[in-house]
């Protein structure tokens, strides 16, 4: 007979490769307009006059801001002095007096002054007053000897993501961002009805590398085999019966 034959097992398929690392960018934040000098400030803000623009749209700006890929936020700024200033109530009080307004706090705020920031939405008509009133804050615990003042200034934030190339430094690559948002944000003002000297402060933020790929973890040990059921004991074996007699004689 011939002997069987089986063919030879397939190959195994070989280890997958380990996903490819996020390549290295960097975010560039710039914001813009003219300097209001104040001191001790982390950052110097830079604000945009929007005088002439007084009741038109919002949507202005953004449908601009898009028209040239400019990725930007446009806020309207109110200053508020006074005693106590509560920021999480005047953040409220802000919220509720427009709709669906997001409201911040702008860097260097004290209980005594402070800047109220609110993000204009492409609804939103920029006004020429100030969103909430001295006796409203005050009414509402917000603080004391409150005076609010609108200066018509609009506050831009544009925001920039680039890649690093090859045989490119971080910090080339944030300097030709950071010249593209200036310029950009330039023609922004020279093409609306915006006004007022432009001044750049840039933040570089660079984002973590990916953590080192680790090893695959073993799988858990199976549980350990359960007992078998207890048997209850065996019977005794039965007593031999009594020997026989012996036959009478």
């Amino acid at each position: 007979k011939a002997a069987a034959w089986w063919p030879p097992p397939p190959s195994p398929p070989p280890p997958a490769l380990p996903p490819p690392s996020s390549p290295l960018g960097v975010s560039v934040t710039t914001d813009a307009s003219a300097p209001d000098g104040g001191a001790g400030r982390r950052h110097q803000r830079v604000l945009l006059d929007a005088s002439q623009m007084t009741g038109d749209p919002a949507s202005t700006l953004y449908d601009y801001a898009d028209s040239i890929s400019l990725d930007a936020q446009f806020h309207l700024v109110d200053t508020i002095s006074g005693t106590a200033l509560d920021q999480a109530k005047i953040i409220d009080l802000c919220e509720s007096a427009a709709a669906s307004a997001t409201c911040a706090i702008g860097d260097g705020a004290t209980t005594s002054e402070l800047k109220l920031l609110q993000l204009l939405d492409r609804n939103d008509t920029i006004r020429g007053d100030p969103l909430l009133d001295a006796s409203e804050i005050e009414g509402n615990g917000a603080g004391s000897g409150v005076t609010v003042s609108h200066a018509n200034k609009v506050e831009i934030v544009a925001r920039s993501v680039a890649i690093l190339e090859e045989g490119q430094t971080l910090d080339e690559l944030a300097a030709n961002v950071t010249a593209e948002t200036e310029q950009k944000i330039t023609q922004l003002r020279e093409n609306t009805k915006l006004q007022g000297n432009l001044a750049f402060t840039s933040l570089v933020m660079f984002p973590p590398r990916p953590p080192p790929s680790s090893p695959p973890r073993p799988p858990p040990s199976p549980p350990p085999p359960t007992p078998p059921p207890s048997l209850p004991p065996s019977p005794p074996p039965p007593s031999p019966p009594p020997p026989s007699p012996p036959p009478p004689p």
